[in-house]
Order: structure tokens, then C-alpha cells, then sequence
């Protein structure tokens, strides 16, 4: 239930947050890793701290094995993963949706990625 989606900290707690999330990197998993920070901008002021997100985003931004993503990108994703069609041997993918999806083969550990109305064939 997304209305019930908690985020994982505040972003007071970014700094520590973001570096326990960087080190889960590199790597796929078969749980897909999110990094939910949430808070307002008007805090930065009241409490004088813009420095903490600018660091934060000096350490989190800017990197190739992270998808940033809003709310609804993420709640997009998840559908179009939900929707992939697998036969019953586990041979072939099939994904109705309009955007591309990553997985990792469970026996092998491979990461394959099977794009929108494509059907995959995995050996």
C-alpha cells in the first residue's frame, strides 16, 4: 500500500543514511535497494543547515548504479515488474508494459533486462 510507503530517514539523518546505502553498491539484488529521504526545504533554513543536503547530494548524485526516481516513477516501475509474464519453464519473459525491467535470474545470479513488448528469451 503506497500510502502506507515510510520513508527510510529524514534528512537530518541523510549523511549516515547515504552511506550505508552507498555501501550496499555495486551489485544487483534480488530485492531491489531504496533510499526513500524526505523532509522540507523550509527546515534548511529554520535550522540553518543547507550544508547537510548539499553534501548529501555531492555523495549520493551523479552516479551510474543509482536510479533516481520520484514517488510515481517508482510506483510505475514496480506495476511493470508485477505485470511481466513468465512462462512456465522460466525460458521466456514477456513485458505488457510501456518501459523497460530489470531482474536478476534466480539460479544464476545473471541480471537481464527485458524492454517494453519485448518478449525475452533467457538460456
Amino acid at each position: 500500500d503506497y500510502m502506507e510507503w515510510h520513508p527510510t530517514c529524514h534528512h537530518r539523518d541523510c549523511l549516515e543514511y547515504g552511506k550505508k546505502f552507498l555501501d550496499l553498491i555495486p551489485g544487483y539484488s534480488s530485492s531491489p535497494r531504496l533510499l526513500y529521504v524526505w523532509g522540507h526545504s523550509y527546515e534548511f533554513d529554520r535550522n540553518n543547515n543547507w550544508e547537510l543536503i548539499e553534501e548529501f547530494c555531492k555523495m549520493i548524485g551523479g552516479r551510474d548504479d543509482i536510479w533516481y526516481a520520484t514517488n510515481i516513477e517508482i510506483c510505475e516501475y514496480i506495476k511493470a515488474q508485477k505485470s511481466l509474464i513468465i512462462s512456465v519453464d522460466n525460458k521466456y519473459v514477456y513485458n505488457p508494459s510501456a518501459q523497460e525491467v530489470w531482474f536478476t535470474e534466480s539460479d544464476t545470479g545473471k541480471v537481464y533486462s527485458v524492454k517494453a513488448g519485448e518478449t525475452l528469451i533467457i538460456k
